[in-house]
């Protein structure tokens, strides 16, 4: 008799939940009555439409165009800073502290059954925003003290690994997710190094560890190590997402070639001034440079700085994005190739390569945008293209991330009512259905005409090889 009721009973709840979601009625959808979504702190929304590239050698080649769409996303407002930068790797020292020289059970957690992935329990340390390494604690300095050599740690304990999804050779089949271990400190000698003839030794000493550098943009940073960066941002980021993206898991990366150029159009200003074939200094309309580059031979002040300046310089674009041109180029996801546009997806187009360490530099060639403080005006066009080996740090190129956004639901999918021929028809007739958009907008996206949705331009990317 129990089992019975058990029976009745789970015949019951299941004719429940069927009818439940039978009757279970879907809601119309009603546009998002906003123009943008709150974005994570220091980041800005972009909505997505579509730009018009152009990878050929001639004008006339309308096989050298193409058009292609990007999905909405969020972009860091800067590029990353010094600051930022620091707190990544003080936390990879730290993590390394306590695995490997402190090792005591109470700063980890034991909720995992392998003893080798166990997690740290950051708040046991207290030490008022220093990190482990500045801590009092006797014992703690006895134990950590093989780190240091000379009174400063040792730069080959900046050890950092994370995951991502190897990209092999177009048609190997080879695609996999690896484990890879890096060192992600900078390299601080990149300003000698870089102008051997040049007097930098304060920037060398002071650029990335001193306080009043805190708020420019890192360098000396290898491609590989701003994806690090961007790995470790995705987890262990605590900032405060907005409720309309709460649920969503979004990773931090580094931005795509078509992400960055499409980002880079906000700057119509600037556009307006120079393009792929010209020099013009970019200005604003009190005749105000309006961004860090290198003004002519010998000359690098007119900007405000001989070198870098802080990466909320100048005004931000259209987009609310500062140094989009200028200050340092930028490192891209994507592996270059002069022929990338033509045979990329129209769908948000990337070109994905993660080249080893011992093939070629061609190979292992990234896209960098947006030019530097060193570079002429030409660089800093949004039409221009250049590249470096992934393994090779600069005093010129630093990066910015991305977060991928969800599509806001706008008049154009909302949905709406239809509309018949003849209202005073009998209602025997079967109506007829002549138009169910009731809220057209001449500024959306048509194929038909040449609006952008976002940006009100459609523009030409050139492809030059600036090496």
């Amino acid at each position: 008799m129990y089992f019975k009721s058990i029976l009745v009973a789970m015949a019951f709840a299941t004719f429940f939940v069927s009818s439940y979601a039978q009757d279970r009625v879907v809601a119309p959808i009603r546009a998002y009555n906003y123009k943008t979504i709150p974005a994570p702190p220091g980041m800005a929304y972009i909505p997505g439409g579509s730009i018009v590239v152009k990878y050929g050698q001639s004008d006339s080649e309308t096989s050298s165009v193409k058009k292609f769409s990007v999905s909405s996303f969020y972009i860091d407002k800067t590029e990353v800073t010094n600051k930022q930068y620091r707190d990544f790797i003080n936390w990879v020292i730290d993590s390394v502290a306590i695995a490997a020289y402190i090792k005591d059970d109470q700063y980890f957690n034991h909720n995992s059954l392998d003893s080798s992935s166990r997690s740290i329990r950051w708040n046991k340390f207290k030490h008022h925003g220093r990190n482990i390494m500045s801590s009092k604690s006797a014992d703690i300095q006895n134990k950590i003290a093989p780190m240091f050599d000379h009174g400063q740690i040792r730069k080959e304990l900046y050890s950092f690994a994370f995951t991502y999804l190897k990209r092999g050779k177009p048609g190997d089949s080879k695609d996999r997710f690896v484990t890879e271990s890096i060192n992600v400190y900078p390299d601080t000698k990149v300003w000698a190094t870089d102008f051997p003839n040049s007097q930098t030794d304060e920037l060398v000493a002071e650029y990335f560890t001193n306080p009043a550098y805190d708020d420019y943009p890192v360098v000396g940073v290898t491609w590989k190590q701003a994806r690090a960066f961007a790995y470790w941002r995705s987890i262990h980021s605590h900032t405060k997402k907005s409720k309309y993206i709460r649920n969503f898991q979004l990773p931090y990366t580094l931005p795509s070639e078509a992400q960055w150029a499409y980002a880079a159009q906000g700057s119509q200003e600037a556009m307006e001034q120079y393009n792929a074939d010209s020099t013009a200094v970019p200005r604003d309309k009190k005749n105000r440079l309006i961004a860090n580059f290198k003004q002519d031979e010998g000359d690098y002040t007119e900007d405000g700085s001989s070198y870098t300046v802080p990466v909320t310089s100048y005004s931000p674009n259209a987009f609310g994005l500062y140094n989009m041109e200028g200050n340092v180029a930028e490192w891209v996801l994507d592996a270059y190739n002069e022929s990338a546009w033509a045979f990329v997806h129209d769908q948000n187009p990337v070109l994905l390569y993660d080249a080893d360490s011992t093939e070629s530099n061609f190979m292992k060639s990234k896209v960098v945008r947006g030019g530097s403080w060193k570079d002429n005006a030409r660089f800093l066009s949004p039409y221009i293209r250049d590249y470096e080996s992934q393994d090779v740090p600069h005093s010129y190129i630093g990066f910015r991330c991305v977060m991928p956004a969800p599509e806001i639901l706008g008049k154009r999918v909302e949905t709406r009512k239809v509309r018949y021929e003849n209202k005073r028809s009998s209602k025997s007739d079967k109506p007829m259905v002549i138009n169910t958009d009731t809220s057209t907008n001449t500024n959306t996206n048509n194929t038909n005409t040449n609006t952008n949705t976002n940006t009100g331009t459609k523009t030409n990317i050139e492809e030059t090889n600036t090496k």
